[in-house]
């Protein structure tokens, strides 16, 4: 009987130090980007997000983050495919896809984005960019992400 109770008590303390803490849902928490829309592949977390200007819908992010992003656009060359999803407790709100300036095709109805150094991601509305033309919906400012943004004072106005 001792040496069952020994036993049970070996497997349980070795299975309590065996446990990691889940670092994907802290990195899930609040809002983050995501690969290509897939909510649970996130390349920028909600710790990486410095600021956001719902004026001028621009992102400022941590050098890092920025650096990953351009990496997953350009790992070799640009990726026309490339879109970034935008999501908040892993509820995905709008996609940002990745339009290279050589491309020929308008696109009216995407959210694009555009990377410009050293921190920033500016959001715009179609491309070639042309608010007035666009017909997809606009979520840049969607009000659950302002809220998030507005709650840990991450709202700010960037200037550039």
């Amino acid at each position: 009987m001792k040496t069952q109770v020994s036993f049970f008590l070996t497997i349980l303390l070795v299975g309590m130090m065996s446990c990691q803490k889940d670092d994907k849902s802290a990195a899930n928490a609040g809002i983050h980007f995501t690969k290509n829309e897939k909510v649970s592949d996130v390349i920028v977390s909600y710790d990486e997000i410095v600021g956001y200007d719902s004026t001028r819908y621009i992102f400022q992010v941590t050098p890092t983050a920025w650096n990953r992003l351009k990496k997953e656009i350009s790992p070799s060359y640009p990726d026309p495919h490339f879109a970034f999803g935008v999501a908040l407790h892993q509820q995905l709100i709008y996609s940002a896809k990745y339009v290279p300036g050589y491309y020929s095709s308008s696109q009216r109805d995407v959210i694009t984005f555009l990377l410009v150094e050293p921190d920033l991601i500016y959001l715009k509305l179609g491309y070639p960019s042309s608010p007035g033309l666009f017909t997809g919906e606009d979520s840049r400012n969607d009000s659950r992400l302002i809220g998030q943004l507005k709650k840990d004072d991450k709202l700010t106005e960037i200037g550039n």
